[in-house]
Formats: structure tokens, C-alpha cells, sequence
């Protein structure tokens, strides 16, 4: 094939593209109807979403599963109006932080480049308390974070007290010149929490009545804003419920996942299959190309789907179907959900 041949080839294909996608292309996921005794349809769900394997979305006043969370109302606060009423510069409620700020959770954290290096700002700011315990975070912070590297992305145990404290230093920080602190408790089984938190997250009634009732597994996600997970997709059938502030959420059917993670692989020539959420997808190169094919292709990939969850929605993802899930909100406040993998 000549040069010439070859440009014109290009070109037909630009046009073609251009031509698919002149107009948007996400779709909307089917959404349960509101319910008179306020639970999910069981049946409909089984026969709209489960059998046939589509997504499926319950808002909050649709008989949401979230919505008969304990947790969904136990362990939040809303802002306060009233004069003199004292705030905190986080929305965990007074008596989860008391009882639980020690219990140790698996956390990510990701060191944003440019603007001041929030990391190290928040452990100094950790270091220079009074208090031990915060002391004490600091060097666990200083122990897993690698200096002099390109690395960006670490794993670390600490209490439920160094998120409490991130998103008090994300709110009191300059935003001109500090990005917010990115730090996640991500994937966190619910098993291994603390007895009287697992009583607030039950296993809902769609997941143990639509199908064999078996749970896979299940975690928690608690998390200063942005947070993202890249595109990947779970070997069960997923019930995502969202707890506090908003996700959005971008599907893809099996084949079409398969085909754009494969073409992602290909654009920077490495090989996986991402059954799961691994680490390698959370740093360097391959974060960025999932993230551009994803959230900044002005033409969406055919059939891309895309739901946006409030406090109280869920969403049905079937096993095999591709997604992305970041947080509407970018600040650094509070963004939490829940999940069950079943069949």
C-alpha cells in the first residue's frame, strides 16, 4: 500500500467515526419503578436485569437497597443550620467516630503531581500534633511513601482516624496551591470490620433472594474526593450501593469491554485480562490510557452506558460487564459506598 493509499484509508475512517458519533452515544441503564411497600421487586429485577444480564438501576425512591441501610443513616451527618451548633469539617457521625477511629483499615493513597505535595504537607501536619496517635500515623505514612521515585500510588494499614483527619485537612487546606489529599479505603471486606458496623451493612433482600443467595464477597469504599476506579469487570454479578455524596458509573457490555481494554493494552504494549481491580491499573501509564478511553474520548465507544448515583441509589452491574466508577465531586470531601459480588 502506497503513502497515498494509506492517508486515504485514514481519512474514510475519520469520517466514518465522525459520522457514528455527531451526536451522544451513553446510554441510559433501565431503572426500577417506584414501589408501594418501599423494598425492590424482586421478580422484575430478576426478569429485567438478572436473567438477561444488563445493569439495572434503583434510585433512592424506588426502593432502593441502599435505603434500608442502617448505615445509610447511622453513620452520616448533615450540616447544621442552627447558630452556635459546632462543626466539624467531616460528615462521619459523632458516635462512629468514637467507637471505631482506632480500628485499622487497608488505605490507597495517590501522590497528585504539580501545585504543593499535599502528602507531605499532611504528615507534617500530622507529625507536629500533640497527640500520639496522629504521631504516630505520621510514621506510618513515612514508612509507605517512597521517596526519590515516580511512584505515585501506595498501600498502607492505619486506623479509621487518618481519614478523619484528611478530610479536616482537605478542608481547611489553601486550594490555589494544595491538591486535595487523595486517600481511599478501598476494598475492604466487610468481614473484617468491627461486629456492630457489619450489623449497619446486612446483605440486602435483592441479593439474597434474586439468586442462590450466595455472597461472594463484599467491601466497603470510604474516601476523600476524587476517587476513581479504572476500567475493569468482576467475575460475579455486583450490587453497588452508594452511601454518602455521588459516583457516576460508565459500563460496557463484555465483548466491547474486552475489545477497548484490549486496544488500551496494545496503545501501551503490555498484556492483561483485569478480572478484577488490581493495583497495576492504579498508577503510571496504564491508569491514564483507561482513564483517556473512558472519561475523555470525545466519541464514546458503541454502547457505553452511564449512570450517576446519589446518596440512597444502587446499581446492579452483571458479572462480565465492563466499568469505570469515580466520584462526581473533586474537593476532597467524604465519598462512600458499599458492594455485594453474589450469585
Amino acid at each position: 500500500m502506497n503513502k497515498r493509499t494509506f492517508f486515504t484509508n485514514v481519512c474514510r475512517r475519520q469520517l466514518h467515526t465522525s459520522l457514528r458519533y455527531s451526536s451522544p452515544t451513553l446510554l441510559h441503564v433501565g431503572a426500577a419503578s417506584p414501589s408501594s411497600h418501599g423494598h425492590p421487586d424482586v421478580q422484575a429485577f430478576q426478569q429485567k436485569a438478572l436473567k438477561p444480564q444488563k445493569p439495572y438501576f434503583f434510585p433512592s425512591d424506588a426502593g432502593s437497597p441502599t435505603s434500608h441501610l442502617p448505615a445509610f443513616v447511622k453513620w452520616f451527618t448533615r450540616p447544621s443550620t442552627s447558630h452556635g451548633s459546632q462543626q466539624t469539617h467531616h460528615p462521619f457521625a459523632p458516635a462512629l467516630v468514637q467507637k471505631f477511629q482506632e480500628w485499622p483499615f487497608p488505605y490507597e493513597l495517590i501522590k497528585s503531581p504539580g501545585k504543593q505535595d499535599a502528602v507531605s504537607d499532611f504528615q507534617n501536619t500530622l507529625m507536629t500534633s500533640s497527640e500520639m496517635t496522629d504521631q504516630i500515623m505520621a510514621g506510618i505514612l513515612q514508612s509507605a511513601v517512597t521517596e526519590g521515585t515516580d511512584q505515585t500510588f501506595f498501600q498502607l494499614y492505619a486506623p479509621l482516624k487518618l481519614l478523619i483527619k484528611a478530610l479536616e485537612f482537605n478542608a481547611s487546606r489553601d486550594p490555589t496551591t494544595t491538591h486535595p489529599l487523595h486517600v481511599y479505603i478501598a476494598q475492604s471486606a466487610l468481614p473484617d470490620l468491627p461486629q456492630p458496623m457489619q450489623d449497619d451493612l446486612p446483605v440486602p433482600e435483592v441479593v439474597k433472594r434474586a439468586g442462590k443467595g450466595d455472597i461472594y464477597s463484599s467491601s466497603i469504599w470510604l474516601g476523600t474526593e476524587p476517587t476513581y476506579t479504572p476500567l475493569h469487570r468482576d467475575p460475579n454479578p455486583n450490587l453497588f450501593c452508594q452511601l454518602h455524596s455521588q459516583k457516576v458509573v460508565r459500563l460496557l457490555p463484555p465483548k466491547l469491554g474486552d475489545r477497548l481494554f484490549f486496544e488500551v493494552q496494545v496503545q501501551i504494549r503490555q498484556q492483561g485480562n483485569s478480572r478484577i481491580r488490581t493495583t497495576d491499573m492504579m498508577q503510571g501509564e496504564e491508569r491514564k490510557a483507561l482513564h483517556d478511553a473512558v472519561w475523555e474520548n470525545e466519541s464514546p465507544p458503541d454502547e457505553m452506558h452511564e449512570v450517576e448515583l446519589d446518596a440512597g441509589d444502587a446499581l446492579f452491574i452483571p458479572d462480565g460487564w465492563w466499568h469505570s466508577v469515580k466520584s462526581v465531586e473533586s474537593d476532597g470531601g467524604l465519598n462512600a459506598s458499599v458492594n455485594w459480588w453474589f450469585r
